[in-house]
């Protein structure tokens, strides 16, 4: 059983495991998606000190094995840099995020640190993503992917190879990325090794600690700000102000994360009330992450989650003005 601790001594133990499984999973396929687990079950397992420890045994490590497996396969300097930095920072957010040493971050809800956490994540997600574009491995790996929805969906026939075209997909994934797509891309990673940490350590008896979003709640002219904001990406559409369109897609994806966290908050309120079972406490997160997973279903359930913050802060507007 593991049982949480907030000051003592340091678990150098599990801190050196978790950084060894960490660096690990990272230099993996689909399990690089959850590098950051280790830390979050050490973290609420063995408390911040552990935690930081952990952090910073797994950044040398992985610094110290990109440098030498960079340099015995030649990869361009620029290319190591950005692979340390893209650890440093989503490690160093993320154990910010659950458990922070410094008494003034403890100030902000975990919803707010992770938002603020996802807009750090974003600007070196950005980075990564400007030099894999212009190289012809991340090209070819693009071709690949293209060949194999067309072969799902159309038996590798012409005509359906040709509705996924590779410059036309290569456009998109461009533009999805630039104006949005790395903002929730790194806040859902955050959030899934978060919640994932949290039911692990749930397995093996530790706290519960996901009170995250029910404390979140957005403010009110919030909403007039994202409706503004949603005009004015039209008009620079029409207008053809791709800069500004930019950044104003990257405010509206941070607006609608907002009301998602919110729409969350709601969920997890209900599901903390004494009166809900405890296994389906567990489950409901697990499966949550799976349908994240499923084409078209992760759109209708994270929509139905922005909506339904929307709704909530529509309610209690009306509730508030007697109506």
């Amino acid at each position: 059983m593991v049982k949480s601790k907030t000051s003592g001594n340091i678990a150098f133990i599990p801190a050196i495991t978790g950084a060894i499984v960490s660096i690990f999973l990272i230099r993996t396929g689909f399990g690089a998606l959850f590098f950051l687990l280790p830390l979050g079950f050490i973290g609420f397992g063995w408390g911040p000190r552990t935690l930081w420890s952990s952090l910073l045994f797994a950044i040398s490590g992985n610094s110290l094995l990109t440098l030498v497996l960079g340099l015995s396969l030649r990869i361009p300097g620029i290319d190591m840099l950005l692979d340390m930095l893209f650890y440093i920072t989503m490690a160093v957010v993320f154990s910010w995020i659950i458990l922070p040493l410094d008494e003034k971050s403890l100030e902000f809800s975990g919803a707010s640190r992770l938002a603020a956490g996802a807009l750090i994540c974003n600007l070196v997600l950005l980075g990564l993503f400007s030099r894999a574009y212009q190289t012809i491995e991340f090209q070819e790996l693009m071709k690949s992917q293209v060949q194999l929805i067309a072969s799902i969906y159309g038996q590798g026939s012409t005509e359906t190879a040709s509705i996924f075209d590779i410059d036309r997909l290569m456009d998109l994934l461009w533009n999805f990325i630039m104006r949005g797509g790395a903002l929730f891309s790194a806040l859902i990673m955050l959030f899934i090794n978060r919640q994932l940490s949290i039911t692990l350590i749930r397995f093996f008896g530790g706290p519960r600690r996901d009170r995250v979003f029910s404390r979140f709640h957005v403010h009110p002219h919030i909403i007039w700000l994202l409706s503004f904001t949603v005009i004015l990406i039209l008009v620079s559409n029409i207008l053809n102000w791709i800069m500004f369109g930019i950044i104003l897609s990257n405010l509206l994806t941070l607006f609608i994360l907002m009301y998602m966290a919110q729409g969350l908050g709601i969920i997890q309120f209900f599901t903390m009330k004494p009166g809900f079972p405890a296994f389906l406490r567990i489950l409901f997160p697990i499966i949550f992450i799976v349908l994240l997973f499923s084409p078209v279903i992760n759109f209708l359930l994270l929509g139905s989650v922005v909506i339904l913050g929307i709704t909530e802060h529509w309610i209690r507007l009306r509730i508030n003005k007697g109506v």
